[in-house]
């Protein structure tokens, strides 16, 4: 299991470090963070739930100041509640888009 989360933790350094743009990367702080990450969120797939934050993070404006490891823990931490059904809060984008009370 060990040489499992430490290849997972490779690949997340990796495509941080080469593949994410204008993601502020920080070898030693990332490293720790990530570690972390992959402990405390064992049910998500990390480098699937990353690439979509990568997009995500792509189609917001420029001028927009993104906190980019407190966002990604908070889109992981929502994430996971999607995926367990927990539909007791409405996502924000259904609050935004007037649909707050649609069932999915």
């Amino acid at each position: 299991m060990e040489s499992q989360a430490g290849s997972k933790l490779s690949r997340l350094i990796t495509y941080l470090s080469c593949d994410f743009d204008n993601y502020p990367f920080q070898e030693a702080k990332d490293f720790r963070y990530f570690e972390r990450l992959i402990r405390e969120f064992q049910d998500l797939d990390l480098e699937e739930e990353l690439k979509q934050y990568h997009a995500w993070i792509l189609d917001q404006p420029e001028h927009k100041k993104i906190y980019y490891r407190s966002r990604f823990r908070t889109w992981l931490k929502n994430s996971r509640e999607f995926h367990r059904g927990d539909r007791r809060k409405s996502p924000f984008w259904l609050t935004r888009m007037g649909h707050a009370s649609t069932r999915y």
